[in-house]
């Protein structure tokens, strides 16, 4: 018996430790579950070794994998690309971003995941899956809650197999990267599926082309929907009469909802986000933005058009703590909106986005009763009057953007206060006053400061130690000199710089190049630094990508250790004192888009290592260059700019230079080039402004120039404010980017001969001709009209004769024109076009006459004389008396040599001899009664 109940109780424990034994230990990876998830690994490029934890027997200690403590099964599978960041941080409006090929997945997504039969949560957003289309087998996953493919690289049609995930609550598909671009192109056919979803909560199909897609009404069934992300969708307001009783969250931005707010909207009393936003205003956003992005794709162009006066109801929303209408036409009086004291809306709301509209009037004190407000963006509107005081008491404010509108007054010192303030904005304005350490006293989050383009006049003492570390800067325009900023000494995350037109004289001081370590842009542009570029600066500041110097007083040469700034992609050193000769160096760096270093006075020879730049804009105007250009110049095959004009280069134009195809502006003028314009330049079919003036070049002007197909449709893109002198309408003006506007063509001051070819005729893009101060001759080309947008033409010093063609009149673009000191000869056409030039425009032409110049014509003097008689005293080309003369005293011995010539031929052929006699008969008499006229003239 004893032992029996012993038995019992050893039983019992053992059965206990056992089951002890199993709560404490998990149970294992399942190991087909576990070949799924190796076989999905090998279809995919890791390059950061992300899935390097996947290895070993128990797959469910993997990163990214969790598995059932009960079971073994894998139920979450979370691979969502670490380096975006989980939120948007509107403080510094920072969309979320990726590099692809840094920390994404890459590859086809393997089928094998349909093993994971018991997974509830899969998350595979922001990886690069080779754009495919969403394959159908996720639709197996039956017990999935959650899945995340937003801005995986997922394309085409979104599978109908979705909807047997009847226990979805999140489903997100956005291909919308950031605000307004998008990654992929999806499309949804049917939309019936959605309303199998009984349990959905969140869905999202932001960036998917929903416009042939049936069944809206299937959302109208989700009635646990609380967030519905439809931004991009390519919608309009006849498709969105859905019923949302319970929705909190609705993103609608960046479609074609036009017209006003829609009522249905204002009657969501549950609403806690409304976006209906856009993201251009312009709706010709430029293409090149498009084609020369790798990873965008394409780009949205959708813009919702909403417009009118805000309706007064949309304060009544009183749940709403974020309200997006930024990139619209919404028009009204700001007060309306901001001091509606019957309405909710000012309780709770934390995020007001009214930027770019056209909202008017001031900024009321009643602003102040936002006691939630977070972020407020009135940028781009018309805003005038001054910043009220109460704004700075709603101490939660984290961002304040007021760009571009028409603010006065003092900034007030309470901004001081707000010491939750991450970025403020004021930029385009008109506010004047001091800004001291008071406006700044607190802010100890402060990332973000941009006061440009005011009168602000900062009154900061040199021993001040701001309380923040800021990120940007940007005071262009304001005065913050005389002395460099010496506060910027405590500044150590600096990543932009812009003290550009800020009045400072001074040197940079050597603190300042190790200073801010991370610096990726400096512009300290147009004050009056001086001294030198110390070799510290290359040697310190190695992140730098872009860097304005231009407009100082700095001397000495360009450091070499510039050129260990292995990422640089613009910098500017024009219009200083620097010389020597440029540092022969570059060839380490590997990203180098655009480089100004004219007007100096650098010296010696065009080194080599230039070459290897991937430069699209090269400009070394006004030097002391010298040499003849070099030939591996036609290897810089992305040069769309180059400028050498105003140097000492010698030698011919190369053939070679037709070779450098995407030259879009070529100025060497201003050099001492000799020899031809070689016809190879033809070939530079995409040139839009080509200057060879002022050389010793000779010959002909090439008859090939109707090739430059441009000057017959291309745009040159704007360079980061590098830009070039053209001479234009007896003019110098700076082109920077406005030059994609420019069509010129300036062969001035050679040597030039020849007639003008009809190819140039041909350019009907060409706004600015300038051939004067060569040795052209003939008469100016009748089809002159054909260059219909022409805007300045300059002819003058020529040797050019004849009659200006009638067919000028007909420019009406044309504001200059000058064809003095030619030959020219007749009467001015007479037009409302060309009356509006100055005597100017023609003197030095001693055979014109009319308006604008004194000399009368002779038929004007001889009003008596018969019509006919004037007509015929005039050639059908409309040539004066001299020009007539010098034709009529040439024919008579040309007769008479050519007759002597084929007088032998006519005694051995008399039918010849009969023709030619019957001829000559009529010649003289024709010229008799030519003569008898001029007689008749001269005597009278």
């Amino acid at each position: 018996m004893h032992l029996l109940a012993l038995i019992l109780l050893l039983t019992r424990a053992l059965s206990s430790a056992a089951s002890g034994a199993t709560a404490a230990s998990p149970a294992s990876c399942i190991e087909t579950e576990r070949e799924a998830l190796l076989q999905f690994r090998r279809g995919l490029t890791d390059n950061s070794s992300r899935l390097s934890s996947w290895s070993g027997d128990d797959c469910c200690s993997w990163q990214g994998v969790t598995c059932s403590k009960v079971t073994g099964n894998v139920e979450r599978l979370d691979l969502r690309s670490p380096c975006v960041k989980s939120e948007i941080h509107y403080e510094l409006m920072i969309d979320p971003g990726l590099e692809y090929g840094n920390c994404t997945l890459m590859g086809p997504l393997s089928p094998s995941l349909a093993e994971l039969r018991h997974l509830r949560y899969l998350d595979l957003s922001w990886n690069n899956f080779s754009y495919g289309e969403i394959p159908a087998f996720i639709g197996s996953l039956s017990s999935l809650e959650y899945l995340n493919l937003s801005n995986a690289g997922f394309s085409g049609k979104v599978p109908v197999q979705l909807g047997n995930l009847s226990n979805l609550q999140y489903l997100d598909l956005n291909t919308i990267l950031g605000h307004g671009y998008t990654s992929e192109g999806m499309t949804v056919d049917n939309l019936d599926w959605l309303s199998k979803f009984s349990s959905m909560e969140h869905l999202d199909l932001s960036g998917i082309d929903v416009t042939s897609g049936r069944g809206w009404k299937s959302l109208s069934s989700l009635s646990s929907l609380r967030h519905l992300g439809l931004a991009g969708c390519f919608l309009n307001d006849s498709s969105l009469h859905v019923n949302f009783t319970s929705i909190e969250y609705l993103d609608l931005s960046n479609n074609a909802l036009g017209s006003a707010i829609p009522n249905w909207l204002l009657n969501l009393t549950s609403i806690r986000y409304l976006d209906l936003s856009s993201s251009f205003q312009d709706l010709t956003f430029p293409t090149e933005i498009i084609n020369n992005n790798k990873h965008l794709g394409f780009l949205h162009l959708f813009h919702n058009l909403m417009q009118g006066e805000l309706p007064q109801n949309i304060s009544n929303l009183c749940e709403l703590y974020a309200l997006r209408l930024s990139f619209n036409y919404f028009t009204g009086n700001i007060s309306s909106l901001l001091a509606n004291s019957s309405g909710c809306l000012q309780a709770k709301l934390r995020f007001l986005d009214l930027g770019w509209n056209n909202f008017n009037g001031h900024l009321v004190n009643e602003i102040g009763n936002f006691k939630s407000l977070e972020y407020i963006d009135l940028a781009r509107n018309s805003i005038d009057g001054p910043i009220p005081e109460s704004l700075f008491q709603l101490s939660s404010l984290k961002y304040i953007n007021f760009i571009h509108n028409k603010l006065t007054g003092r900034i007030p010192v309470g901004l001081g206060q707000l010491s939750n303030l991450v970025g403020v904005d004021f930029s385009n304005n008109s506010l004047m006053g001091l800004v001291t350490e008071q406006h700044f006293a607190n802010l100890t989050n402060l990332s973000l400061m941009e006061f440009q383009l005011n009168k602000l006049v900062f009154n900061i003492s040199p021993a001040w130690i701001p309380p923040f570390q800021l990120k940007y800067l940007n005071t262009a325009s304001c005065h913050v000199g005389p002395q460099f900023p010496a506060w910027l000494r405590s500044q150590r995350k600096m990543l932009m710089i812009d003290i550009s037109n800020g009045g400072i004289s001074d040197v940079i001081p050597d603190w300042f190049y190790s200073s801010s370590p991370d610096l990726e842009g400096l512009n300290l542009s147009n004050n009056e630094l001086n001294g030198q570029i110390d070799e510290s600066f290359g040697n310190a500041m190695t992140k730098l990508r872009d860097i304005s110097i231009t407009g100082n007083r700095l001397e000495g040469g360009i450091p070499a250790s510039m050129c260990r700034m292995v990422d640089l992609f613009a910098v500017d050193l024009s219009h200083n004192n620097l010389s020597g000769p440029i540092p022969d160096c570059w060839r380490s760096v590997r990203a180098l888009d655009g480089m100004d270093f004219g007007n100096n006075h650098l010296t010696g020879h065009f080194p080599e290592s230039l070459c290897s730049l991937p430069l699209t804009f090269l400009g070394l105007r006004n030097n002391n260059l010298q040499g003849a250009l070099p030939r591996c110049f036609s290897n810089m095959s992305s040069l769309t700019v180059l400028d050498l004009s105003h140097n000492k280069l010698s030698g011919q134009i190369p053939p070679w230079i037709g070779a450098m195809s995407r030259l879009s502006a070529l100025k060497l003028d201003s050099n001492i080039l000799n020899g031809e314009i070689p016809k190879e330049i033809c070939q530079l079919s995409h040139i839009q402004v080509l200057s060879l003036a002022g050389n010793n070049l000779s010959g002909n002007i090439p008859f090939c120039f109707n090739n430059l197909t441009i000057l017959a449709n291309l745009t040159i893109s704007g360079f980061y404010g590098f830009g070039v002198d053209v001479i234009t309408k007896s003019s110098t003006l700076f082109y920077a980017t406005n030059l994609r506007y420019l069509y010129s063509i300036d062969l001035s001051n050679n040597r030039l001969g020849g007639y003008i070819p009809d190819g140039l005729i041909q350019l009907n893009n060409l706004k600015n001709l300038n051939l004067s101060r060569n040795s052209l001759v003939g008469k100016i080309p009748s089809d002159v009209a054909n260059m219909k947008k022409l805007e300045s033409l300059d002819l003058s010093v020529n040797q050019l004769f004849g009659s200006i063609p009638p067919s000028l009149s007909q420019l009406t673009f044309l504001s200059y024109l000058n064809l003095s000191f030619n030959h020219l000869s007749g009467r001015i056409p007479s037009s409302a076009q060309l009356s509006t030039f100055s005597n100017d425009s023609y003197i030095g032409n001693d055979g014109l006459c009319g308006p604008p110049l004194l000399k009368s014509c002779y038929d004007d003097e001889q009003p008596d004389i018969n019509k006919q008689d004037a007509d015929d005293d005039v050639d059908s080309d409309g040539r004066d008396e001299l020009y007539a003369s010098w034709i009529y005293s040439g024919i008579a011995p040309g007769f008479v040599t050519g007759l002597l010539v084929i007088c032998g031929s006519f005694y051995f052929k008399p039918s010849w001899r009969e023709s030619f006699f019957l001829w000559s008969d009529k010649i003289f008499t024709h010229l008799l009664v030519m003569v008898l006229k001029m007689k008749r003239r001269v005597f009278e």
